[in-house]
């Protein structure tokens, strides 16, 4: 056989070799391009958000929404208009304890997000919320929470845990959840608006414009807080966020935002004891559950 016979197929087999290699390093390329942010959200709502392509969330419905806008905000704007990406602006670190100046992990929110999976108007918030049974052996009153992405549940297995520590009780009796209204001196819609957040011990916490009714955002505050972190524990290990790991401290706070914190709950079952109100707005629009949101 010729040297030229035998270069033909070597040649051949180095091809089909490297012609594989580079289409895998391809895709690769494709799926490490996706933003950690992005890669957070379809970890953390998986029912509601399916993928991301070209700057763009999808949505399961095929609705899409723009990643980042490439506008450069400071904290203080995104407060008033915000991209998805911004909601990542700072890590949540359980370990930043008392927060330093100007650390507020989860304060910066997406409302186009949050519109699309808890609801656009009170009309649809409504629809998506159940009644949890909320610490029912300290004598607790049933709250009101968005059935959307795991919220309910995630909520539900918190008062299990808090009922099997009744020394925690005092801190859980006192709450507060759904109230379709702004944040206190702005246009934001209120996360409680959503049905995801809640609050505790009204009485026994502190709130920044409660204590600094005519200080800014960028001006610096001294930190309260008398809730106890063994009750914060508790909420962040089934993904919520506490307002008190924040600067401009909201110590009654706790909204469910996995993707800036993961559930630590080793199993996460649907939870099927609901009380399901028939008629949720007659009960919302009596002032039953008029919720203290900011």
């Amino acid at each position: 056989m010729s040297r030229r016979s035998l270069y033909i197929p070597l040649l051949l087999l180095l091809t089909a070799c490297v012609i594989p290699s580079a289409r895998s390093e391809q895709r690769g390329s494709r799926c490490d391009s996706i933003p950690e942010g992005a890669k957070r959200l379809i970890e953390a709502y998986p029912t509601h958000i399916v993928g991301y392509e070209d700057n763009m969330i999808i949505f399961a419905d095929g609705e899409r929404l723009v990643y980042d806008d490439g506008k450069q905000r400071s904290t203080v704007e995104m407060h008033i208009e915000q991209d998805v990406e911004d909601i990542f602006y700072q890590e949540y670190d359980t370990r930043c304890f008392p927060p330093a100046y100007g650390y507020d992990p989860g304060r910066y929110r997406s409302a186009a997000l949050f519109d699309k999976i808890y609801g656009r108007n009170q009309e649809e918030v409504i629809a998506n919320l159940v009644k949890v049974a909320w610490c029912p052996s300290f004598g607790c009153d049933s709250l009101l929470f968005s059935r959307q992405a795991g919220a309910a549940e995630a909520l539900k297995r918190v008062s299990d845990e808090f009922e099997l520590r009744p020394e925690l009780r005092e801190w859980v009796v006192d709450a507060q959840t759904f109230c379709y209204r702004n944040i206190a001196g702005t246009n934001r819609r209120s996360p409680h608006s959503y049905g995801f957040a809640i609050d505790i011990s009204v009485a026994k916490s502190h709130y920044w414009r409660w204590a600094y009714p005519y200080a800014d955002e960028y001006q610096r505050i001294a930190y309260f807080n008398n809730i106890s972190l063994e009750v914060v524990e508790i909420f962040e290990k089934h993904g919520f966020i506490w307002g008190g790991r924040w600067y401009h401290f909201d110590t009654m706070h706790f909204e469910y935002r996995p993707e800036i914190n993961p559930p630590k709950s080793v199993v996460q079952k649907a939870v099927s004891r609901w009380e399901c109100p028939s008629a949720i707005s007659e009960m919302v629009s009596s002032g039953i559950f008029d919720g203290v949101c900011r």
